[in-house]
């Protein structure tokens, strides 16, 4: 018998791959959704927090049923090759969002221009790329680390904020009024993320968790994204409490700090920015290691987390996000075109990253006694479905933006 993990060898992947998610866009997200809506969309964030959960968790089986086989080599190379180019320029355009993420909550605290932050942080996310030894096992500790931040942080909030009890009680009962499409569909789209919950497969291997390791795997992978739930929610009360029927307007993270600088105050605005911080950096690394990862396995090279390949394609990652956020910030250049290319390309990620890690982890001959059970089929065909509504929401604002309507 297996001896039994101790608490904190339990941990990792699932909360890596909340730290990815939980970014700039997803606090806007949630932001947005408590300052249009106040409590009313807080069922939302958990009904889109279980599919995600859902599918990062049938990631982690893949991962623990596969062994030491990356999960591209179980399809036709053109699909792997169609799934890495994707999720590249998927990835690089997020990073994009993490450098102006990261480069306004800076600059909120230190009065210093925002152009100037995105390149220091990618060279320091370079250094320890290339410095980190056993790359996994820092990059685990840093982002358990970083989540620590963001839920400290963001609940320290609360303290300036307040909570509302009854509010909670009535957001959790499921409630969609007219108007509300847009934020429900941004909810969605940054706490559901197909391409983050198969990477968590090649988390888990670089976990060397095993068959027999498969109920910490899932149970880690739930943990790390109820963690993330539970910081969107607590950034959707504050902003619920804050913002609502304030008539304050914001469309990007950098109006959002100084929506909250002005209602907040200071002091408060130095607690938000420190979890901005934290969730973008910890957005940032991992986010390039997922583009350059995939596009390494769908190219046939060594997709490990310290494989050369994936530490030189991560590069191109994080540099492209450095240098178009840096045309943007200081010449208003290059951001409009990373987002639609961004947008362009998750047309295909995402579905493309869902349909097959629903069906790898549904074959009986890849995974064995693993495979999906009718529930988890069930809650990923209705998952897909959704990942297909986002991708038809997607395609009609992308078509309009081109066409000038």
């Amino acid at each position: 018998m297996r001896k039994r993990l101790p608490i904190l060898r339990r941990f990792g992947p699932g909360l890596i791959t909340a730290s990815v998610v939980l970014g700039p866009g997803s606090i806007v997200a949630a932001s947005t959704a408590g300052a249009e809506g106040g409590y009313r969309l807080l069922w939302l964030m958990l009904v889109a927090s279980i599919f995600m959960a859902t599918y990062t968790s049938m990631g982690a089986r893949l991962g623990c049923a596969l062994g030491d086989t990356s999960p591209l080599r179980h399809v036709p190379r053109p699909v792997a090759v169609l799934v890495g180019i994707s999720a590249f320029f998927v990835t690089a355009g997020f990073q994009f969002g993490n450098n102006i993420g990261l480069s306004v909550a800076v600059s909120a605290v230190t009065g210093t221009p925002q152009w100037v932050w995105p390149v220091p942080f990618t060279a320091l996310s370079l250094v320890f790329l290339f410095t980190a030894k056993h790359l996994y096992q820092v990059l685990e500790r840093l982002m358990i680390a970083l989540v620590a931040v963001m839920i400290c942080a963001f609940f320290a909030n609360l303290f300036w904020s307040g909570v509302s009890i009854p509010g909670i009680a009535r957001g959790l009962v499921p409630c969609l009024e007219k108007g509300d499409q847009v934020v429900a569909r941004a909810m969605l789209a940054t706490t559901f993320s197909a391409v983050a919950a198969f990477y968590q497969a090649y988390l888990v291997q670089a976990k060397q968790w095993r068959r027999e390791d498969l109920s910490t795997a899932v149970h880690d992978a739930w943990v790390g994204i109820a963690t993330l739930a539970l910081i969107g929610i607590v950034i959707m009360i504050g902003a619920a409490q804050v913002l609502h029927g304030a008539g304050r307007d914001f469309n990007n993270v950098g109006e959002l700090a100084q929506v909250l600088k002005g209602a907040l105050g200071g002091g408060a605005i130095w607690v938000f920015c420190l979890g901005l911080v934290a969730a973008s950096f910890s957005s940032f690394i991992v986010n390039a290691l997922i583009g350059g990862g995939l596009l390494a396995d769908g190219l046939g090279l060594d997709p490990r987390i310290d494989s050369p390949y994936t530490k030189g394609l991560t590069t191109l990652v994080m540099l492209a996000g450095c240098l178009v956020a840096v045309g943007t910030l200081r010449f208003g250049t290059g951001g409009t075109q990373s987002l639609l290319l961004a947008q362009g390309a998750t047309l295909l990620a995402a579905p493309l990253s869902a349909a097959l890690l629903l069906a790898l982890t549904s074959h009986k001959k890849t995974m064995g006694d693993l495979r999906n059970g009718p529930i988890t089929i069930l809650l990923g065909a209705a998952g897909f479905a959704i990942i297909l509504w986002l991708g038809f929401g997607t395609l009609t604002g992308l078509l309009n933006r081109l066409l000038g309507s």
